[in-house]
């Protein structure tokens, strides 16, 4: 195995995700029919299977410009949230307002620091982004610690990660000019999972998961899991053709729809995910 990240890629990492989540990149995205929508899609209907009623109180750490927090107060959650960028905070305000719906706070924090949260405080919590974006191990571990301090006990969490085996796919695609000039960058990104990116604005330093290590981590800091599934179901790679099967089918879409979201959790379709939503609940 490589060397863990450096201090100075530590702290570089952190400077780079805000700049690289500037501006509505993340609220646009998953609205995007060949990026996000399917993803959200997708993890929205799982994460209502797991939600505790209506009137809870709920997280979105790490929710950027709010499409969660939006969605989960149109279903009449009270919910708080909370993210490194004061940008992306002030476009959820923003957003809010056309929605009719309000956010009972949205509140700058870190993931690795919620001391501003006392014991307990959630019914439940989303982290859809901070678990990716910790290089370090100790830093990942010590952002799961946070989460189970400020959730109660037998709350569910939904914890996305990203797939490291994913790699063998991106590798071939032409946005990676995977050459021998690049050889050891791709071998570290695999091999520990440390994607610094080498070029600003082709993404946002990142760690990548291994499927099978995700709820080791979780365990460690004291949940128990439930599921985890490709948030992309089985289409990561060709949803481009899901849209169009949407427009020449209409009326057999939403079946396909609901199919590919049933077989999300399926063991053979999460290993090759793009993202992997944990859900788990508070031990």
């Amino acid at each position: 195995m490589t060397a863990g990240p450096t201090q100075e890629e530590r702290d570089r990492s952190f400077h780079r995700i805000q700049k690289y989540y500037g501006g509505f990149k993340e609220w646009d995205r998953l609205e995007r029919a060949d990026d996000g929508a399917l993803e959200f899609t997708v993890n929205k209907a799982w994460i209502a299977r797991f939600l505790p009623p209506a009137g809870a109180r709920v997280l979105d750490l790490g929710g950027g410009p709010g499409r969660y927090s939006l969605w989960l107060a149109e279903q009449g959650y009270r919910v708080t949230l909370a993210d490194l960028s004061p940008d992306l905070l002030e476009i959820a305000r923003q957003q809010s307002k056309p929605s009719g719906v309000d956010l009972e706070a949205i509140v700058e924090a870190n993931a690795l620091d919620l001391s501003q949260f006392g014991d307990a405080s959630f019914d439940a919590a989303l982290c859809m982004g901070p678990m990716y974006h910790l290089i370090d191990r100790d830093d990942r571990a010590q952002a799961a610690r946070e989460l189970h301090r400020v959730v109660k006990p037998g709350a569910t969490v939904f914890v996305a990660f990203l797939n490291r085996l994913q790699l063998l796919k991106v590798a071939i695609s032409p946005e990676i000019p995977f050459s021998p000039e690049t050889f050891e960058f791709v071998k570290r990104w695999l091999e520990d999972g440390i994607f610094i990116s080498p070029a600003l604005g082709l993404f946002a330093d990142a760690h990548f998961v291994h499927p099978q290590e995700v709820s080791p981590v979780m365990e460690a800091a004291g949940f128990k899991a439930i599921d985890l599934i490709s948030s992309e179901s089985l289409v990561d790679a060709v949803q481009k053709n899901l849209v169009a099967f949407k427009e020449r089918q209409p009326d057999l879409y939403p079946w396909l729809l609901e199919k590919l979201i049933a077989v999300a959790n399926d063991p053979s379709i999460v290993g090759s995910a793009g993202h992997l939503l944990y859900i788990g609940r508070k031990r």
